[in-house]
């Protein structure tokens, strides 16, 4: 006979008294969005992205809060329901949309900065980044309810979201926050913004927010939900901007593939420039490698900085490729040539450019070294250099 099948006997001793009324589970949610019924709707997107970052980091997901909060009479949780739908997935927003409808036809009084029907529409955008392009600023501005609002999505070509601001537009406009930040940081950025268009803007911005989801939680993920001054992350936004992003372009839209045509063009076109390596044949293997690991990203090959030629070398080199002791003795001439070509390759101002490479062309290539030298890398690698 199973346990649970065994019958007990009642244990003797008092009756029992009255029990304790239990406290929702939704108590602290509740309270937090009761704090932000009368604030901005941009300060309600930026809770619930909050929010959904922490289901994501869970594991546990939107669902089961969404229904909990559609059963309350509760303007707090009609309030969580308005923000939600504005951030992450199109199912969760979907979701959270049709919920509150239901919460709002019981006669629950909406939040504050609600209005019914409005979305963001796209305003305008702009880019702003490093001398070598390794550093992007995407300033993405919408319009709702009469109110500008700007997402500053900072990435890395290669690496990714490094991470995401909100601003209420300022009454002069998304340049005018853009010139303020190149201001107070006039050696971090070119003095120079380029207007985007919508679909310019996906192009560049979506494939990072899949990789995040697609990369799932890490360490400094958790962190950057701690709410710890030095601590910024794309985690905070990285729900609403998913939900903004994915809203500048129809349904069908895709974003156009670098041609593998390009791989060949560029490659050969190093190889005819004045690069100066005696042994060509090491010269091509290694162009091919950045120049392909470019094409599969779908971004331009000749756009390289330190830092994607850093993650490149590390990924694609260090952690897949035996190379031999001679052509890891020809590898910083090769990598200062093909930095040298890109900058000629982007009509780059040619002086301040290499400028900046030869500063940091020793950081580029003791990174690398570290990592071909990593005993887990060597036993990982299978293929050869060439």
């Amino acid at each position: 006979m199973s346990p649970q099948s065994k019958s007990r006997k009642k244990k003797q001793g008092k009756a029992p008294g009255r029990r304790p009324e239990q406290q929702s589970p939704y108590g602290a949610l509740l309270e937090s969005a009761a704090a932000v019924r009368s604030e901005s709707w941009l300060l309600a997107d930026a809770w619930a992205s909050e929010l959904y970052a922490t289901l994501w980091l869970a594991g546990s997901g939107t669902a089961p809060l969404i229904e909990a909060l559609q059963a309350m009479d509760d303007p707090a949780a009609l309030t969580a329901l308005r923000a939600l739908a504005g951030v992450g997935s199109e199912e969760n927003r979907a979701a959270s949309f049709a919920a509150a409808e239901t919460v709002a036809a019981r006669g629950i009084a909406e939040p504050n900065w609600y209005v019914a029907g409005t979305v963001p529409d796209f305003r305008d955008a702009f880019l702003v980044t490093n001398l070598l392009g390794d550093v992007e600023v995407i300033a993405i501005t919408q319009e709702r309810a009469g109110v500008g609002e700007t997402v500053l999505f900072m990435r890395q070509p290669v690496l990714g979201a490094t991470a995401i601001e909100l601003f209420s537009t300022p009454d002069e406009g998304t340049v005018a926050l853009l010139e303020d930040m190149i201001a107070s940081t006039p050696e971090a950025f070119r003095d120079e913004i380029t207007p985007l268009s919508a679909t310019a803007v996906y192009d560049l911005v979506w494939p990072d927010i899949e990789q995040f989801w697609e990369d799932g939680p890490d360490e400094e993920a958790e962190e950057g939900l701690m709410g710890e001054e030095d601590v910024r992350h794309p985690v905070q936004l990285i729900a609403l901007a998913d939900a903004r992003v994915s809203a500048l372009v129809p349904k069908e839209y895709e974003i156009p593939a670098v041609s593998p045509e390009r791989t060949d063009e560029v490659v050969e076109a190093f190889l005819a420039s004045e690069h100066g390596i005696a042994d060509v044949e090491a010269a091509r293997a290694f162009a091919r490698i950045v120049v392909s690991a470019a094409v599969e990203q779908n971004r331009d090959p000749v756009v390289y900085g330190p830092a994607s030629l850093t993650a490149v070398l590390i990924l694609n080199v260090a952690a897949k490729l035996h190379v031999s002791d001679a052509d890891l003795a020809l590898l910083p001439e090769i990598v200062r040539a093909w930095a040298y070509f890109t900058v000629d390759a982007r009509d780059l101002p040619r002086d301040e450019a290499r400028a900046v490479w030869d500063e940091e062309l020793p950081t580029v290539l003791a990174e690398f070294s570290e990592a071909y030298a990593d005993p887990e890398l060597v036993a990982e690698r299978d293929g050869q250099f060439r």
